[in-house]
């Protein structure tokens, strides 16, 4: 956490780089403290929160404020026809901290800033660090990354510098897959940094999940291999980091559960039986599978069983909403294995009465 004091009084607030679904917490300490109240502003989005002192400490959790700021823009907006485009899973958020006296006065404020992401860090993990992705090249495909300032990118032709890309946006930027190499020759794109700095940070001991980013250039930012396989369900996330991902399941078993949990009901007193039974429901599930995939895949794919944002691909640039059903997933120790999980489809609709 970041430190600052103003007239007399401390603050711990967070550092550059936070996330949605983790604590989003700021103290405030000293003598005649009362309260402490934050405004938080992201755009023309005000919001203002306020929690009362004990013995001259104030202490509050945010993260509900940060992520309303991000109701109804979950689902990911991508423009695949164009080279570059700012994700809405990362915003940058201006927050006023004060504190107050017993008479209600202001005895202390100040500004910061933190670029907020719709995700969840883990202990020891890497934000914006070195990705292995899968291009699927058959389908719509983006990769993202966080950028601060003017940045210039290769694209590699294999390992072969084939294309330099500029990025001028500071944020989580969604990069289209019309800027790789399509020639047929091409079994992978190595992307570099080439002028500028990608940087990343590892959550370690911030006991409030915040970081601050650091080191420089990247010189390998991610390896992003092919496959011209085009059968199967093909499905984009939102994983634990706030950036999109996708993979080309094997489908598997369709099945189709019909329910009732109502009464029969009579229609006719003069004739038994006479009626019917009501407000059926079904439920449509499809088993998915990526076959023998390594043990960094198996981690990769695992972050699909839990994002409550997963769409299929229906053709052209439609999307559909579904839910990966919950379970348990167990990784074995073998060198390769075989990722399984079950979608349920949200959009069955049935007769029901």
């Amino acid at each position: 956490m970041k430190h600052k004091e103003v007239n007399g009084i401390s603050f711990s607030y967070a550092e550059n780089i936070g996330f949605a679904f983790l604590p989003c917490i700021i103290k405030a300490n000293g003598t005649g403290i009362a309260a402490l109240a934050v405004t938080i502003k992201a755009g023309s989005v005000s919001k203002t929160y306020r929690v009362d002192s004990f013995g001259n400490n104030a202490i509050m959790d945010y993260r509900e404020y940060i992520q309303a700021l991000f109701d109804g823009r979950t689902e990911p907006v991508v423009d695949y026809s164009a080279d570059t485009g700012a994700s809405n899973h990362g915003k940058k958020v201006t927050i006023t901290a004060s504190a107050y006296n017993g008479d209600g006065e202001a005895a202390a404020s100040f500004d910061f800033a933190v670029y907020y992401v719709w995700g969840a860090i883990r202990r020891k993990e890497t934000w914006n660090g070195y990705k292995r992705l899968t291009w699927f090249t058959h389908y719509p495909f983006s990769f993202g990354l966080y950028n601060e300032g003017e940045t210039e990118l290769i694209i590699g032709h294999n390992k072969t510098p084939w294309h330099l890309l500029a990025l001028s946006e500071d944020g989580i930027i969604n990069i289209g897959g019309k800027v790789l190499p399509t020639e047929s020759d091409v079994e992978f794109s190595m992307i570099y940094t080439y002028e500028g700095d990608i940087r990343q940070a590892t959550f370690d001991e911030h006991f409030d999940l915040t970081f601050y980013l650091q080191g420089g250039k990247q010189k390998e930012l991610m390896l992003i291999e092919y496959n011209d396989a085009n059968e199967g369900e093909y499905l984009r996330w939102v994983d634990r980091h706030g950036f999109l991902r996708y993979w080309l399941f094997a489908k598997g078993e369709d099945a189709r559960t019909v329910s009732s949990d109502s009464e029969f009901i009579r229609d006719n007193l003069s004739e038994y039986p006479s009626g019917r039974r009501q407000n059926y429901q079904r439920e449509d599930a499809i088993s998915l599978c990526a076959p023998l995939v390594d043990a960094e895949t198996f981690d990769f794919l695992q972050d699909v069983t839990s994002s409550p944002v997963v769409e299929r691909y229906l053709g052209g640039d439609d999307w559909e909403a579904v839910t990966i059903k919950a379970g348990t997933f167990t990784k074995s120790v073998s060198i390769l294995q075989d990722f399984t999980c079950e979608m349920i489809l949200n959009n069955t609709n049935i007769q029901s009465l």
